[in-house]
């Protein structure tokens, strides 16, 4: 039972060290997308082809 608890209380820790995570607003300009404009979340993928 208790490494239950302990499992359960580690697993809550990394729910809220996951919530403090950095967000950025990145201009889309002209680039190219899918999907109306003015959706509510839009994803963005960054590449490196080398």
């Amino acid at each position: 039972m208790k490494k239950i608890v302990l499992l359960l209380a580690v697993l809550f820790w990394a729910c809220l060290a996951g919530a403090q995570e950095k967000r950025f607003d990145v201009p889309i300009g002209d680039s190219p997308s899918l999907g109306p404009a003015d959706a509510p979340v839009t994803i963005i993928e960054f590449l490196d082809f080398q």
